[in-house]
């Protein structure tokens, strides 16, 4: 026989009703510290400060590739027609002027340049797209005061772009903020009935104050 796991934690309606207390007092409640708050993301997590691999990162990066792009496009046709002019094969036309041999140089010099730098533009855009689809998470994270304050207020708050990290053994502390990107389903509402807390959490705060724990 399989034995159900165990329960690590509560919904936030499960210790409202624990406590006796309304969801509003639980996510104003200081033991002296706010009690920590979790909801489930599963989408693109990102250090705040890694504003590269963050939404827009890569814009101007973008708009450089584009640009190169487009100028080596029309550098190539010009050098062809400048080709075929100076071999007898083609008749330029009244808005363009023969190129001397210099001007061809240093022009075939200027496609080449071109032509490394879109190549690195796009190795470097294609890398950035590769790592940001490793950066997946599918679990919970901390709400921040921000939120927790809205959702006290209002009973719901748009869904947050920012989040703390929970604690694990390599990174003890809780406070890590993260930037929140691309989610599935896509959620624009944060609600009560999105939050947990952890029992350890509710255990050891009955513990600091009995007169939170349920009677028995």
């Amino acid at each position: 026989m399989t034995l159900p796991a165990p329960q690590t934690t509560l919904t936030l309606a499960e210790l409202a009703a624990r406590w006796n207390m309304s969801t509003r007092e639980l996510l104003e409640l200081s033991l002296p510290e706010p009690l920590p708050v979790y909801f489930y993301f599963d989408g693109l997590v990102f250090d705040f400060g890694d504003k590269w691999l963050r939404a827009n990162g890569d814009v101007k990066d973008a708009q450089d590739l584009e640009a190169h792009q487009q100028h080596l496009s029309a550098l190539d046709i010009d050098l062809q027609r400048q080709t075929l002019h100076k071999q007898g094969l083609l008749k330029l036309s009244q808005w363009e002027e023969a190129m001397s041999d210099v001007e061809l140089q240093r022009q075939h010099a200027e496609a080449e340049r071109l032509r490394k730098e879109t190549t690195r533009l796009s190795t470097l855009l294609k890398e950035r797209s590769e790592e940001r689809q490793r950066h997946v998470r599918n679990g919970l994270l901390r709400a921040a005061p921000r939120t927790l304050h809205e959702l006290a207020r209002n009973g719901s708050a748009r869904f947050p772009q920012f989040a703390f990290l929970p604690a694990r053994p390599e990174q003890p502390s809780d406070r890590l903020l993260v930037a929140l990107e691309d989610g599935f389903p896509v959620q624009q509402l944060l609600t009560g009935a999105d939050l947990v807390v952890s029992l350890q959490d509710v255990t050891a705060a009955e513990a600091a104050r009995p007169g939170l724990a349920p009677a028995t």
